[in-house]
């Protein structure tokens, strides 16, 4: 909290990925100090021999050393008193591994141990419920796009059917109206053939036997 300038507070995850980026910056200082040690610089003090391995380091790695505090915390630690121990805290550390970590500066210096240690218990514990976070969600993704198509599978098919039975009921009123008409002609086949008898019973009417009025009835029709 000293050196949180700011009013926020890290999670976990947060202050694990800072931690190695100090971890990373302070191991490789620490080789640039011993290689200022090494060279035996005689009535030098020990601000001079910070302020030639910050030269060093940038001239190294391209880019200044600003974590001055956290380097007079750690120095004393085995992992940056001796700085053959791998920079990348975030890797945990192999027992036969005689290599030095890549871009540290005490490359050289001969001491093969490794003293940088493994991933707390709470830290992995996180990691773990990360993993098993992102699984879940990966599933859950995976489960809804997945029903996702479904519903559309199940839209068009539902889209199909209705178009299936617009064009069933077009059918069918195209039907029902062909049949109206047909029946409107036979009906009026049938008038006409009932108009076509009584004309021919009222033209073959014998009007001998009938009275005046009767008989110039029939003869006007």
């Amino acid at each position: 909290m000293q050196y949180n300038t700011s009013d926020t507070t890290r999670t976990i995850i947060s202050l694990l990925s800072r931690w190695g980026t100090i971890s990373e910056k302070t191991n490789k200082f620490a080789g640039c100090m011993a290689k200022v040690n090494t060279q035996h610089q005689s009535g030098i003090t020990e601000q001079d021999k910070i302020t030639n391995a910050k030269d060093l380091y940038k001239v190294t790695h391209k880019k200044s050393f600003l974590l001055d505090h956290c380097w007079l915390m750690l120095k004393d630690q085995p992992k940056f008193s001796n700085p053959n121990g791998r920079s990348r805290a975030s890797v945990p550390p192999t027992p036969k591994s005689t290599s030095i970590g890549e871009g540290d500066c005490g490359s050289g210096l001969g001491d093969t141990s490794n003293f940088e240690r493994p991933i707390g218990r709470k830290a992995e514990k996180v990691i773990c419920k990360n993993k098993a976070i992102g699984k879940d969600v990966g599933e859950y993704l995976t489960k809804k796009l997945k029903f996702i198509e479904d519903v559309t599978q199940l839209e068009e098919e539902k889209m199909f059917i209705e178009r299936e039975k617009l064009a069933i009921e077009k059918k069918r009123s195209e039907e029902k109206l062909k049949i109206e008409k047909e029946r409107v002609m036979i009906e009026k086949k049938k008038f006409e053939m009932e108009y076509m008898l009584e004309e021919e019973r009222i033209m073959m009417k014998d009007t001998s036997g009938l009275t005046g009025a009767q008989k110039a009835f029939y003869e006007q029709l």
